[in-house]
Parts: C-alpha cells; sequence; structure tokens
C-alpha cells in the first residue's frame, strides 16, 4: 500500500523532493464543504456533475504530488466522506460517486515517500497501529451507501492501487502503466488492503500470486483483461485519442453513473450494500494482518534501499536483508 508512492518516483523523482514537508507533521487544513463544491486549497475535493446532478465527483488534490496519500489528506478524506454520508448523499439524492485524481498524470502514486522513509525509526508496534489508521481512513469509502466508481486518469500506484481497486466499479485509462502492485520490489509487503481486493476481483489464484510476488505494475489493457477494470479509455499516445486523459476516464465514468441513477434508488443502494456486506468478510483481518506485516519490512536496517534504487534509477541491493 503505502509504498505506493515508489510511483511518484517513478514519474518525476526530482520533483518530489520539492514537496512541503509540513504535510508529514500533520498539520491539518480546516475542512468546509457544502453540498455541492469544496473551497480552493482543500486535500480533497467534491463537486456535483453538471451533467447529472444525481453524481458526485471526488477527487484527490495535490497534483503536484501526483496525488501521493498522506496523513493529512486521509483526515481530511475521512472527514470529507463523513459529511457526505451525514449531510449530502440523501439529502441531494445521490445515485453514484466518482472517485478520480487531480490533473492527468496518476489517480495517486502512492504513500508519501519521505513519510514513508521515517518509520523506520519507529517500534513494529506503532508502525502497525499506525498504518491500520493510514488505511481505514481513506478505505472509510467503503462505506458511502451508494456505488463508488473510480476515474483512473492515470496510474494507481501501491496504496492509490489498494484505493481504486477499494471501489465498485472502474474505469481506466490506456496506458503502460495503471495499477502498481510493485510492493516487494520496493522491500515492502502490500497494503490498503491491495492483496484483500486484488484477491477479490482476479478468479484465479495464479494471477493473484505473480502479481504480488513479483511486484507487477499492470497496464491499462491487462487491467482490462483480468477483468480488474470494467471499461478502457484510449490514452493520450493512442491513435485519434484526447490528450485529456482525466476528461476521458471522468466522462466514461460519468455514463456509468448515469446508467446506475436509472435503477431504482433504493434497490441500488441496497444491492451495493449486499455486494460490500458480502465481499468484505475478512477484510478488517486482512488489514491487520498487511499493516504487521508492513510494519516489521519498515523496522528492517534496511528499509528504504527499494526506494531510493527506483529514485536513483538503478536495482535494489537486498543482500543485507539478514541483518536484522
Amino acid at each position: 500500500m503505502t509504498i505506493g508512492s515508489i510511483g511518484t518516483q517513478l514519474f518525476r523523482s526530482r520533483a518530489y523532493v520539492s514537496v512541503n514537508k509540513s504535510r508529514l507533521l500533520g498539520i491539518t487544513r480546516c475542512f468546509s464543504a457544502s453540498s455541492n463544491d469544496t473551497s480552493d486549497g482543500n486535500l480533497v475535493g467534491w463537486r456535483i456533475s453538471d451533467k447529472d446532478d444525481r453524481i458526485g465527483i471526488l477527487t484527490l488534490q495535490s497534483s503536484r504530488t501526483y496525488n501521493a496519500l498522506t496523513v493529512e489528506m486521509g483526515r481530511e478524506f475521512s472527514d470529507m466522506v463523513r459529511h457526505l454520508i451525514q449531510n449530502v448523499i440523501s439529502v441531494r439524492d445521490l445515485r453514484a460517486i466518482i472517485l478520480t485524481g487531480e490533473g492527468n498524470n496518476a489517480v495517486s502514486a502512492g504513500g508519501d515517500l519521505d513519510w514513508l522513509r521515517s518509520l523506520k525509526s519507529n517500534s513494529v508496534h506503532a508502525n502497525a497501529d499506525l498504518m491500520i489508521s493510514f488505511y481505514n481512513s481513506f478505505l472509510c469509502i467503503r462505506q458511502v451507501p451508494i456505488p463508488v466508481i473510480a476515474a483512473m486518469n492515470g496510474p494507481a500506484m501501491g496504496a492509490g492501487a489498494g484505493l481504486a481497486l477499494a471501489c465498485d466499479l472502474r474505469v481506466g485509462v490506456s496506458t503502460p502503466k495503471l495499477l502498481g502492485l510493485n510492493f516487494t520490489k520496493l522491500g515492502i509487503h502490500s497494503g490498503m488492503g491491495g492483496s484483500y481486493f486484488l484477491k477479490l476481483a482476479l478468479p484465479a489464484t495464479t494471477a493473484t500470486n505473480e502479481i504480488l510476488l513479483m511486484g507487477k505494475t499492470l497496464s491499462g489493457q491487462e487491467s482490462l483483461d483480468l477483468g480488474l477494470i470494467n471499461r478502457l479509455v484510449p490514452g493520450s499516445s493512442d491513435n485519434n485519442s484526447s490528450s485529456n486523459n482525466s476528461t476521458n476516464a471522468v466522462d466514461v465514468a460519468l455514463e456509468m453513473g448515469m446508467e446506475l441513477a436509472q435503477q431504482h434508488p433504493v434497490a441500488l443502494r441496497m444491492m451495493v450494500q449486499t455486494l460490500r456486506s458480502q465481499q468484505d468478510v475478512g477484510l478488517q483481518q486482512a488489514l491487520q494482518r498487511e499493516a504487521i506485516a508492513q510494519a516489521t519490512c519498515y523496522n528492517r536496517a534496511d528499509w528504504g534501499e527499494g526506494v531510493n534504487a527506483v529514485a536513483e534509477k538503478r536495482d535494489p541491493q537486498f543482500d543485507e536483508y539478514f541483518d536484522k
């Protein structure tokens, strides 16, 4: 999960270094959200679609870090979801929510690199508790009582992939790197429910095992072929395609949302809740397992070698794994 931020380095390692470190200190911005829109400056945005007012759009808003997931963003995200459940969804008769990322480069590069590196100094039990809290701050999206569609305008790496897989439906852009579950290449166990939701989505354990054990990053076409996304949108490099991947992905997600909106609203809510109640049996146990496994990896002397290797564009050297 968390290591998904390596996706950020896969895109532009130098740019990431300049990210404002205040986010890692847990300095929380004031949360505010009307039923229609959020004010500028928030890490999480909300608006009602101008094409269909029965559909809302939830956006991760940190494009300069490729929407990397941080503790602060998680707080805003969980606050926003709570606000939507209590004050917006039923009042406005919403039928579906689209989850996407700001900009055209990524849905989310995953967990913040500097924060992940800093976990090396924590105890295993402290990191395990921290990871559970971090996972749940984003996976609360499973509590929304209407369908959630992930509009993947670009790569979703690590924790970002886990969040995308936690959505009920997914639209992905055609790109060489769409879903990144390359945790083992970074020297870490999967997180953000990645191992759970991937297994849930794939019919064969052979594919799940290969992806997780070999740290695979899947293209848009591979994701479609495996059934990990419902729709594939042409990318900017495809012939006769638009250069605005985000608009394409969100537009297709909107089409799906409008089709969902034609269903009986009570039946739709009951159906999505029935599906999740079946799908989420064992989820918390899986998250606990991921948290302790990740915490064990963070506490090792060689933690950070895989992330550094990505930033330095070299193969990682895991020869000293036996030291701790």
